[in-house]
């Protein structure tokens, strides 16, 4: 592969500003400081923004590349109806935006879930101008969608989805995918084709998360115990505080629960009578990381799925990892990052007891052996995972 231009396409792509993923964007960002000529295309129909205007797409210039976000209806965050009539309306509307566009042979279009409809316009393109094409796994679907909303393999749209993800991976140049063990997953799914696989995983760009305003006190006697983000399903803080409630005789630990989601009323009044749980209200992006340095620990527990064994990549452990603070995490799959940086532990999931005994371990060491352990996070991060050395990774397959 060689190419000068890159056409990077992705429904959910969000501006850092306005909240939401920001891989996208960021690595367009260093592929234009790079050199490379790059579009991004994303849509405004995405749950964490809304952009208004009238027109079918509005361009949106940067002082380095390109990005033009395509119109579509306003909807929430969660599955539904409305979402899906919203990826086949991006599909629609991209492949009528591109017929207006000069792409050559040669050039590099990156394709990226959710939705993995994208997959299909990918392969289109590849056939139809000779381009190079990079799939991009985001989120295992629609294996996610048989495991986390429990649909079956028989169902109609499942089966549909199935087709589009197994005929992108035989027809993708290279396979990009933010969990490490994806390789598996495409091996079960289109065998021959995991030496495509490359392991480019969520980054770091110091721009988005803020500066810190807020450290631990060391000569505090309570000892914080944190977790920012999504309030949901899939997000197991039922386990946070059924953790907490084995450890509300513990009168110096106190649990921080910063976000907002479907569950959250719910947990409010179910666990109202925990005296050592507080709920806070979500706030924007720059201002995470002043919350996450006002904790001693940071937690990130997760439901127990085959579906994992492929690998996690969230931005949480970005964030949790640029505050400085060790990370505790309940999980049964693939395992790596927090570990290979020394900055906390995984353990098993689903075990209220041995995550309130491993807080209760993190609540006794030393508060220097606590910072210690944080600093080797931050560290790996910016030897590792920033942007700027991720994008090289994919300039490779350019």
């Amino acid at each position: 592969m060689s190419s000068n231009k890159i056409w990077y396409i992705s429904k959910y792509a969000g501006i850092p500003a306005k909240g939401g993923p920001a891989r996208q964007y960021l690595f367009s960002k260093h592929f234009a400081l790079k050199g490379f000529k790059t579009i991004l295309i994303s849509s405004n129909s995405n749950g964490f923004q809304y952009l208004n205007f009238n027109d079918e797409y509005a361009l949106f210039e940067k002082p380095l590349f390109k990005h033009y976000v395509l119109k579509g209806p306003k909807i929430n965050l969660g599955f539904n109806i409305k979402r899906i009539y919203t990826w086949f309306l991006f599909e629609y509307r991209l492949l009528k935006f591109l017929k207006k566009q000069h792409i050559s042979k040669g050039d590099t279009v990156i394709v990226s879930s959710l939705s993995i409809l994208t997959f299909r316009s990918g392969v289109r393109l590849k056939k139809k101008y000779d381009i190079n094409l990079i799939i991009e796994v985001r989120d295992i679907w629609p294996q996610s969608l048989i495991e986390l909303k429990n649909l079956s393999k028989k169902n109609p749209f499942v089966h549909v989805l199935s087709s589009i993800e197994k005929k992108a991976y035989k027809n993708a140049d290279f396979i990009v995918g933010s969990m490490g063990n994806l390789g598996e997953h495409i091996k079960l799914v289109a065998p021959g084709n995991e030496h495509k696989f490359r392991y480019i995983p969520m980054g770091l760009d110091p721009e988005v998360l803020g500066k810190t305003e807020v450290k631990i006190n060391l000569e505090s006697q309570d000892f914080i115990v944190g977790y920012a983000g999504s309030i949901g399903i899939a997000n197991k803080i039922d386990l946070i505080l059924d953790a907490a409630y084995i450890l509300k005789d513990i009168s110096n630990i106190k649990f921080k629960i910063l976000g907002d989601g479907v569950l959250k009323t719910q947990f409010m009044e179910k666990y109202s009578h925990l005296k050592n749980v507080e709920f806070l209200p979500s706030v924007e992006k720059s201002k995470v990381n002043s919350f996450l340095q006002s904790c001693h620990i940071l937690l990130n527990p997760w439901e127990d799925k085959p579906i994992y064994n492929y690998g996690v990549s969230p931005n949480k452990w970005i964030d949790y990892m640029y505050a400085e603070r060790p990370i505790i995490i309940p999980f049964n799959g693939f395992k790596n990052i927090i570990n290979e940086a020394d900055c906390g532990e995984f353990i098993e999931a689903n075990n209220p007891e041995l995550f309130a005994k491993t807080i209760l371990k993190y609540s006794n060491l030393p508060k220097k052996e606590l910072l210690a352990m944080g600093k080797r996070g931050k560290k790996y991060l910016e030897d590792n995972l920033t942007y700027e050395k991720l994008s090289n990774l994919y300039i490779e397959l350019f």
